[in-house]
């Protein structure tokens, strides 16, 4: 007689051992729970045991003994052992792109000399390639190898995910999609997952009258200055040779001025990637990537998504606002005087401003979407459409269609807003370090975290704790 076919015990007879199976919501694992009898009852056999797994349709990775030890193991308390496990699945490995070493090369960071001073001149900024030069190989993702749970169910593994890259003008893929050579002799650039190759354009002179104003498409050299009200846009790189002065300069990749940046309240420089400059006064500057410069900041608001750094021996951040997605590292913070000095890091400028915006059009589309709920319900009623004319009629029968649309248009916003909330989390990593005084007035913040220097401050280097509290450290 086999287990499915023994009888219930009599009235009054002693209970017998009880065998259940229990399954993990994944179906990767099964569990053996096992309660032994009654005294005088009879007890659970491997046999009951075995017909229970098949019963659950439990097939892949069985342990046989595994389930004779939780048999043999039975008694006044239930046992739960794990009796099989499934093999997970191999998750692909994403794509990846192999750059050409003059793409991987620093964009012109300046050179600190042993003596203290920078050089600003010699950066290599402008990145020379020959047509046909590959650029960029794009190696393919895997697809993962598929996994079987303890149903003998295939489990499907996630693939990889292509990496993400653009071509801009200049260049353009193999047959075979996998290299992207350049068109053209020029500049390369890499800047926010695209790559592209201009030609360079130069002006032999200062930005002013005898040439107004400068817009390119590709990188653009100044041999002079950028005079008072004109300005030079450039959708690759900018070195000017001179200073800006009150001037406009916008640049898609990275920013060289030879001497400073004077703003005198009025001038605006924004760069895709790096800047460099002797200074920065009175004027407003942002950056893609990190601003370094020699002698300071003065009384400006400065933006940059990586490091600001002011890196000459005499290099000062004083007055005004600075805000860097990573660090701000310079000699002196603040001044004698105490000029009121806000330093933010921890927050990517441009992040910010997406993620407020995405929220602005998240809350418009939940509420186009409420109304076209509303008018699909009402179409759900012959009865009140009675009155409205037919071309009332057709008009909400389009607005109706909507929900659809409107539906997965929220649920992407909402990702993106997901994706760059998590990226404002890693205030942790994020820092700002007087090598020699932070003088009282600086006022700095990481993250939510605000600290407010009262003292000089000798090589002080500022975090923020697991508590977000900003703490003191040495350099």
């Amino acid at each position: 007689m086999g287990p499915r076919d023994q009888s219930p015990p009599a009235p009054g007879a002693p209970r017998p051992g009880t065998v259940t199976v229990r399954l993990a919501e994944d179906r990767m694992t099964a569990y053996l729970i096992v309660e032994g009898p009654e005294p005088g009852g009879a007890p659970v056999t491997v046999e009951q045991a075995m017909e229970k797994l098949r019963e659950a349709g439990v097939c892949f990775g069985l342990d046989p003994a595994a389930v004779e030890r939780a048999v043999a193991a039975q008694g006044e308390r239930p046992i739960t052992a794990v009796v099989a496990r499934g093999k997970p699945p191999v998750h692909g490995t994403d794509g990846r792109l192999e750059l050409h070493p003059e793409l991987l090369r620093v964009s012109g960071r300046p050179r600190v000399n042993p003596d203290g001073s920078v050089d600003l001149y010699d950066l290599g900024l402008v990145r020379s390639v020959a047509a046909g030069t590959v650029l960029l190989t794009r190696i393919p993702p895997t697809p993962g190898t598929p996994g079987i749970n303890v149903l003998g169910q295939e489990v499907r593994p996630r693939p990889g995910r292509e990496p993400v890259v653009r071509l801009g003008k200049g260049v353009a893929w193999t047959p075979d999609g996998r290299q992207a050579v350049a068109q053209v002799d020029g500049h390369a650039s890499w800047v926010r997952e695209t790559l592209s190759v201009t030609p360079v354009f130069t002006v032999r002179e200062d930005v002013g009258p005898s040439t107004g104003n400068i817009e390119f498409i590709g990188s653009v050299v100044v041999r002079g200055n950028v005079l008072p009200g004109f300005q030079v846009k450039a959708g690759g790189s900018v070195e000017i040779q001179g200073a800006v002065d009150c001037g406009v300069v916008e640049a898609g990749g990275d920013l060289m001025v030879r001497f400073g940046i004077q703003g005198g309240g009025r001038g605006r420089v924004r760069a895709g990637g790096n800047i460099r400059a002797r200074f920065i006064e009175n004027c407003e500057v942002s950056a893609g990537g990190h601003i370094w410069v020699q002698d300071g900041i003065l009384h400006s608001r400065v933006e940059a998504g990586g490091r600001v750094e002011a890196l000459g021996r005499r290099g000062t951040v004083a007055g005004g606002r600075v805000l860097a997605g990573e660090a701000v590292i310079a000699r002196f913070l603040g001044s004698p005087m105490g000029t009121p000095t806000e330093v933010t890091v921890g927050v990517q400028p441009q992040t910010r401003r997406e993620l407020e915006a995405l929220r602005r059009e998240l809350q418009e589309v939940e509420q186009q979407l409420g109304r076209a709920l509303q008018t699909l319900a009402l179409l759900r009623q012959p009865e009140r459409l009675s009155g409205l004319s037919p071309e009332r009629v057709d008009a909400l029968r389009r607005l109706a269609e909507a929900p659809a649309w409107l539906t997965a248009k929220r649920d992407e916003l909402a990702a993106r807003i997901q994706e760059l909330e998590e990226a404002l989390s890693g205030v942790r990593q994020a820092w700002v370090e007087a090598q020699t005084l932070c003088y009282p007035g600086v006022r700095v913040v990481i993250g939510g975290a605000v600290y407010v220097a009262t003292d000089n401050l000798s090589r002080v280097r500022f975090t923020v704790n697991e508590d977000r509290e900003v703490v003191i450290g040495p350099v």
